[in-house]
């Protein structure tokens, strides 16, 4: 029996360090395009100095091929909670599920995230690490049939310490940014000052949940559009390359996911304003939310948290008393939080990007979001 348990342990870590593997390489492949069409710049979170015809034309020409691409049946990259939700089924249930490699998924998501949407790796990298792993494990049963892999704590955990060993070993995890890493930690002096820095969680925890509500509902709104409108998959995807071409010229730091820009806008290297940060966090979201609906599927966490971050930061600056570091961590954590409508993951997220900082305020902003989540959906659920 323990020969057995170190088996399906070895197994286990062998087929994530593998999944890992290939995620690393997937994840520096969308560096190298990023690069090759918008410059080096880009990768370091700051505007791309490409030609400005250039800059116009590439997400015209990505929305092109998007559109042409769906319109001739290719499969949409499915979001984060879909994938989420079919590996929380059973091992019976996910042998059924139909997860087979799909290059339409890498190749959407490619463009979606090249082309300069305002979306986040997380959806295309969780759905090809899915697709690899599980049929990883199917072709490991094929050849070793009598080599049933035991569950145990042990099990997931070999596979997981594999797919972060393969994937850091690729450097997948430099993509993501170093968040506030550098950034002084900055402690309450007394209690009072602790008390108010709760009290200005609590008010920017209800800021960020209502943040995630309306992002919710402008996805709803474009939705019914769409179909209201019967607008064709071409066209959603050409509409979402032409508004991003627009908003480049203007602001181009609104494209793009953001976990680059993350490091140089806490640090003050981007812009300084209020009124430029509040509306690029405005331009982020609403991008987003356009680019979901239009075929530029992608994940929405990074663009959400920079479009936080860049409110919070305006809102410190203009009104001057709010800590800055409390309304990040407050307003980041928040805006997940309704738009999840659960705390632990957003919690989570927000203590990994900002390496901890204002954790009270985090929690706090965490379960504001959360309840106003919750009460989202209960208004917005059919009767």
């Amino acid at each position: 029996m323990q020969a057995r348990v170190l088996v399906s342990v070895f197994a286990n870590f062998l087929t994530g360090a593998i999944t890992g593997l290939l995620g690393g390489l997937v994840m520096a492949l969308l560096d190298y395009l990023s690069q090759l069409a918008w410059g080096q710049q880009v990768l370091r979170g700051f505007p791309s100095q490409a030609p400005v015809v250039w800059q116009f034309l590439l997400p015209l020409i990505t929305g092109l091929a998007i559109g042409l691409l769906r319109r001739a049946g290719a499969q949409p990259l499915p979001e984060l909670h879909v994938t989420l939700a079919q590996l929380r089924q059973t091992n019976e249930q996910q042998q059924s599920l139909d997860l087979s490699f799909r290059g339409s998924h890498l190749l959407l998501g490619l463009l979606a995230l090249v082309g300069g949407g305002s979306l986040g790796p997380e959806a295309m990298l969780s759905r090809m690490l899915a697709e690899i792993n599980l049929n990883l494990k199917r072709v490991q049963q094929s050849i070793s049939p009598k080599i049933n892999l035991i569950k145990s704590r042990w099990s997931w955990l070999a596979a997981l310490l594999g797919g972060i060993a393969g994937f850091g070993l690729t450097q997948g995890f430099n993509r993501f940014g170093g968040g506030e890493q550098g950034v002084a930690f900055i402690w309450p002096q007394s209690p009072s000052q602790a008390g108010l820095n709760l009290l200005w969680a609590l008010v920017l925890g209800l800021l960020g949940g209502c943040l995630g509500l309306l992002f919710l509902g402008l996805r709803q709104q474009l939705s019914k559009q769409w179909q209201r409108f019967s607008v064709s998959t071409l066209n959603q995807a050409l509409f979402a390359g032409l508004v991003l071409a627009l908003v480049n010229i203007w602001q181009p730091l609104a494209l793009f996911s953001g976990e680059q820009q993350l490091s140089p806008l806490l640090q003050g290297a981007l812009m300084q304003g209020p009124g430029a940060l509040l509306l690029l966090g405005l331009l982020k979201i609403g991008l987003c939310a356009l680019c979901l609906e239009s075929g530029w599927v992608g994940g929405l966490f990074f663009p959400l948290i920079i479009g936080a971050a860049a409110i919070a930061s305006g809102l410190h600056q203009a009104l001057g008393i709010i800590p800055n570091e409390v309304a990040i961590s407050a307003l980041v954590a928040s805006i997940q939080a309704a738009i999840l409508a659960q705390p632990l993951v957003p919690l989570f997220v927000t203590l990994a990007v900002l390496k901890g900082h204002a954790l009270p305020a985090a929690l706090l902003g965490s379960l504001v979001g959360w309840q106003l989540g919750k009460q989202g959906k209960k208004t917005t659920a059919p009767p």
